[in-house]
């Protein structure tokens, strides 16, 4: 299945501004940091966690 990358980048965005209307969230956050908190920060975590475990193993 072929998505069409504006199209998703749009429905993201929407969705992002949509979670802080529905949080009434007082102070408005721009859509990227948003997403980037959303799908980057568990990225990080799971990267630091793996390379842990990964050092902790490899001895």
């Amino acid at each position: 299945m072929v998505l069409n990358s504006n199209v998703v980048a749009r429905v993201a965005h929407a969705s992002a501004h949509l979670c802080q209307f529905i949080a009434c969230n007082p102070q408005r956050l721009s859509s990227d940091v948003v997403l980037r908190i959303l799908f980057c920060l568990p990225f990080q975590h799971l990267f630091r966690s793996l390379s842990s475990y990964l050092r902790h193993h490899s001895d």
